[in-house]
């Protein structure tokens, strides 16, 4: 075994496996306390992880990430606007929404009544609103505090506003680098809907993320199923498409691999839209790309760590936000139990079983934390996955190849787009499967959710006496944390 991956009483000792109670610590606590609280905590839990790193103590992550996210958030602004009427004004953000017959747009650099207030807004307009990246607005509305942490922003403030009368709208400032992603983005949802027709809404959708011009029916069609995650980029979206246009940068010189690697990563993530769920996907390759460089072993569970770790830094409201927990439950779920999994149905890692197993890890990982969002658990979703997740790939990469060729030609765009299109009908057809809703599920609480996850840790292998025996400790607290969920 490496060096670095040495060897305690019961975990190896991976800095980032105890990093994670850390980082997720630290994110409760910073939604929840005040500023003076969290100058004060943070800066003691940073002094005693530089005191264990010093000492050459493994576990220095779990208070040093715990100080640095209760730094994070002490710097970050809070909440002082109450509910009312102001005089708003304020710069796109992001590309405007269109659901639900409404506009939504994210603002930034946000004046009420000519006061700078901290944090983002989201705005709901008419719909149909002609606005873009970058438009400065003014114009008199309803501003409330937004609970939800929906907003793709970099603060812990968000609120939401509806406008109550006429909007002034003029060209603002705007990022030319983010501004050129987004237009980018805007011509290839163009080419899909050029390329797919009636099916378009949901090629945007496995494609970009974009789920805006998804139909209804749709959407619940593939919700139904358990087929909605593939309408999050994700994983499987960053790794199957990066994946196969790598193929394509060989050499040996693995520095620079890896720096195109990383920008590739990057263009991708800005053409989906910087969604948390995309941004986790990249950090993790990129520390699983990082690792190969230096000749070490993969360790799926400290690239879940790294990514959980620099998400939150950035913005530790991630944590209430049910897709980022939905993403990482998932995950987990794929780095805990599917070697586990495989063992005990004695199947290979490809094949119909190994999916079967990937598949289950997953419905376990995001059963709980389902039933805290009030969403349904969809038990056809496993088996519905096994058929689709082969297919995927199928429409991804040539399904992207088709909407990059489409502005450059046409003719050949629509020859390409002939096997994704198939496959789309494919996966169509698959998502009406399910003729009713999933089941709903009682809120799993704290103890259970706690007991459940540490579970699927000692379950795994990097939990040491699972080598000598079977993971009756792991199998054992899930067991207990399914019982305080159902009886507490």
């Amino acid at each position: 075994m490496e060096d670095w991956l040495k060897q305690s009483k019961y975990f190896n000792e991976r800095p980032m496996l105890w990093g994670i109670p850390g980082v997720l610590a630290g994110a409760f606590l910073t939604v929840r306390l005040g500023a003076g609280f969290l100058w004060g905590l943070g800066l003691v839990a940073v002094g005693l992880g530089v005191l264990l790193l010093r000492k050459g103590k493994t576990v220095y992550a779990l208070p040093l990430f715990l100080g640095l996210l209760l730094l994070r958030g002490a710097v970050l602004p809070h909440a002082a606007v109450l509910p009312g009427e102001y005089a708003l004004t304020g710069t796109v953000s992001d590309a405007p929404e269109r659901t639900r017959g409404q506009t939504v747009v994210a603002l930034a650099r946000v004046t009420l009544d000519g006061q700078r207030v901290p944090g983002a807004l989201e705005l709901a307009l008419p719909y149909g609103a002609d606005l873009a990246y970058g438009d400065a607005l003014s114009l008199r509305a309803w501003v409330a505090p937004d609970g939800r942490g929906a907003v793709r922003s970099l603060s812990t403030v968000r609120y939401a506003a509806k406008a109550m009368g006429e909007i002034t709208v003029r060209q603002g400032r705007a990022d030319p680098f983010y501004g050129l992603a987004l237009r980018w983005r805007e011509k290839l949802g163009a080419a899909a809907d050029a390329l797919f027709g009636d099916d378009a809404g949901v090629a945007k959708g496995m494609l970009f993320g974009d789920r805006d011009d998804m139909h209804y029916l749709e959407y619940l069609a593939f919700r139904r199923s358990g087929l909605l995650h593939l309408m999050t980029v994700s994983g499987l979206h960053v790794g199957v498409v990066c994946g196969a246009a790598l193929r394509l940068i060989r050499g040996r010189r693995k520095w620079l691999r890896f720096g195109l690697s990383a920008l590739l990563l990057l263009l991708f993530c800005l053409l989906t839209g910087l969604s948390p769920s995309s941004l986790r996907a990249a950090v993790m390759l990129l520390a699983v790309w990082f690792a190969h460089l230096l000749d070490r072993q993969d360790d799926p569970v400290s690239a879940v760590g790294c990514a959980l770790a620099l998400l939150l830094l950035v913005d530790p409201t991630f944590l209430t936000a049910a897709g980022f927990c939905l993403s990482f439950g998932a995950v987990w779920g794929l780095a805990c139990l599917t070697d586990p999994l495989r063992e005990l149905l004695h199947v290979r890692r490809e094949g119909v079983g190994g999916l079967l197993a990937g598949a289950v890890s997953v419905f376990l990982g995001t059963m709980p934390l389902l039933s805290v969002t009030g969403s349904q658990v969809s038990w056809v979703g496993i088996f519905a996955s096994l058929l689709a997740l082969p297919a995927a790939p199928l429409f991804l990469i040539p399904g992207w190849i088709a909407v990059l060729l489409y502005p450059l030609a046409a003719p050949a765009a629509r020859l390409a787009a002939l096997l994704p299109r198939g496959v789309l009908f494919y996966l169509t057809a698959l998502s009406r499967i399910a003729p009713v809703d999933g089941v709903t599920l009682p809120p799993a609480n704290g103890v259970a959710l706690l007991l459940w996850f540490t579970g699927m840790l000692f379950v795994s292998p990097c939990f040491l006496p699972n080598r000598e025996k079977p993971a009756y400790l792991g199998w054992g607290l899930m067991a207990a944390g399914a019982l305080a969920w159902f009886l507490l």
